[in-house]
């Protein structure tokens, strides 16, 4: 069985992105201000502009006074029903998201113990320095293996990385002896991973 870290890129980010939420609040906002610029207007004003020509005598089916005001009513409430859906929307994705990073958290401190109890101080080492690898492609648009030894140097002095012959590991070796396998993605990463993303590293040597 090969052992290798679970750090990669989807191609639509890591799991923990933020839901893109701008369209359907513009649309909303959008939706409800329109409704409420309706309502400004004299209801009376806009039935003779848009509805009489529809008819031979205007007069006789002209809507009462109750009826404008019913139909300006409506188109408030019509407004605020729609402020109020696109609010509960944005709602409840910050609860789910918010959910899910306290899941997060607490996995992530469920799978501490017993990595502090087997050179956990190594593997926490190794996660930096596999982050920080991604970060760095992503900020520079370059492959992580290019940067890999120049960023396991400059995080932990005596550090030393090397390329095995499959191309998609690197044998990541620290200062004291300790060899973890990375197998790090072969582009620059979509997105620079966060301090929630999922990156696990496993002892061992590369298959």
């Amino acid at each position: 069985m090969r052992q290798q870290i679970t750090a990669y890129v989807p191609p639509g980010g890591y799991p923990g992105a933020n839901v893109g939420l701008g369209i359907p609040v513009a649309a909303g906002v959008t939706l409800g201000v329109a409704m409420l610029l309706v309502a400004l207007i004299d209801p009376r004003k806009r039935w003779w502009s848009f509805t009489a020509w529809r008819y031979r005598d205007p007069d006789a089916v002209e809507p009462s006074d109750a009826a404008y005001s019913a139909e300006r009513m409506g188109w408030v409430v019509g407004a605020l029903a729609i402020f109020a859906l696109t609010g509960g929307l944005v709602a409840f994705v910050h609860h789910q998201s918010a959910d899910q990073h306290r899941a997060d958290q607490a996995a992530q401190a469920s799978a501490s113990v017993p990595a502090q109890a087997s050179g956990g101080g190594d593997m926490a080492t190794a996660n930096d320095i596999t982050q920080k690898i991604l970060q760095l492609s992503f900020k520079q648009d370059r492959r992580p293996r290019t940067l890999a030894g120049q960023v396991a140097a400059s995080v932990e002095p005596g550090a030393t990385v090397t390329f095995p012959t499959d191309p998609d590991f690197v044998s990541l070796t620290l200062a004291d002896g300790k060899t973890f396998c990375l197998n790090l993605p072969p582009d620059a990463p979509t997105k620079a991973p966060g301090p929630a993303d999922p990156i696990v590293s496993i002892p061992g040597p590369c298959p």
